[in-house]
């Protein structure tokens, strides 16, 4: 009796944390814009997956009939060295794409961490970290991944993939500390928080149990913008030149198709596949802030399903 009692309350606890998990995803693909955005960026992820065993041709080799159009055997053609534009497509999703995530969720922790410590922390620590946050703003992200750049090109080197995202960091979490600072010191000042502070509830707690579930929706808002920051900037370095231009991503390959004149030469199959999916990408973030709203204002949610019990009553009523 008691190992039934004990099993059904483990499987009773499970589901329900279940629920807890997968309620705000079938909120988010209530959303019709979400829905399509998440449908593209999985598609993306698995895209880059299979893009690492399944590419057809080694995306580095030079052994292909140059600048060749679109055919059966090379379905976007080759570039001006005789590579497989489709191979190289196909295999450079998943750099791109982990770079992004990786600066996203980087970001996003940090922007978490300094952003909240600073609105829930006393007014000398919150002036010491905003002014900390303040500088972080300034710093041009542009110029200081050109100054990195060239200073491996100078000692015969080349800015990897995880100097990249450091850099990309450093000049990308500040944004969002702002906005988490500036919504923790309007959350902190609220009845259910000053009510947990008064009956001994510890601040870490209160962080972890009320705050963050509060502002839930800006925290994954926020990730969709620097994960879109990461992607940009890690094509914008391989753009300048001052990434490694060895690795097989995006970036590299606007790179290599502008440096070749891709845009005049007429070679339109090695230019235009890395700049949609690029946006495409960007275009699969932003559908997706758009069903966040659903989460964090359960108003929406009402009016949506007044907006379908409205309807349903005029069918009923014509009928």
């Amino acid at each position: 009796m008691n190992r039934s009692l004990f099993k059904n309350s483990t499987v009773n606890g499970i589901s329900f944390k279940f629920n807890k998990i997968i309620k705000p995803l079938k909120i988010l693909l209530t959303n019709n814009k979400a829905k399509v955005g998440f449908i593209i960026l999985t598609g993306m992820m698995v895209f880059g997956v299979l893009g690492q065993f399944l590419a057809p041709y080694n995306p580095n080799r030079y052994e292909f009939v140059r600048s060749m159009p679109p055919s059966y055997s090379h379905l976007l053609g080759t570039t001006v060295y005789g590579q497989d534009v489709f191979s190289q497509l196909f295999y450079g999703a998943a750099p791109t794409l982990l770079v992004g995530f990786s600066v996203g969720i980087i970001g996003t922790f940090i922007s978490i961490f300094v952003g909240i410590s600073a609105g829930f922390a006393s007014e000398r620590v919150n002036n010491i970290v905003t002014g900390i946050i303040n500088i972080f703003l300034i710093i041009p992200g542009v110029l200081l991944i050109m100054l990195f750049g060239s200073y491996f090109l100078g000692i015969h080197q080349s800015l990897g993939y995880l100097p990249t995202i450091l850099i990309l960091v450093i000049t990308g979490w500040a944004f969002g500390a702002r906005t988490f600072r500036s919504i923790t010191l309007s959350i902190a000042k609220r009845d259910f928080i000053l009510s947990s502070m008064l009956i001994g509830e510890s601040r870490l707690s209160i962080i972890f149990r009320q705050i963050i579930r509060a502002i839930f929706p800006v925290i994954i808002s926020n990730f969709f913008f620097t994960a879109m920051y990461g992607t940009m900037g890690l094509t914008f370095v391989e753009y300048l030149g001052v990434g490694n231009l060895l690795q097989v991503n995006w970036g590299t390959m606007l790179y290599w198709a502008i440096n070749n004149e891709a845009y005049l030469t007429g070679l339109w199959w090695w230019i235009l596949p890395p700049s949609f999916m690029i946006s495409i990408l960007m275009f699969s973030f932003i559908l997706l802030n758009f069903g966040m709203d659903e989460i964090g204002n359960p108003s929406l949610r009402r009016f949506n399903s007044k907006k379908n019990k409205k309807g349903d009553l005029n069918e009923h009523t014509e009928n």
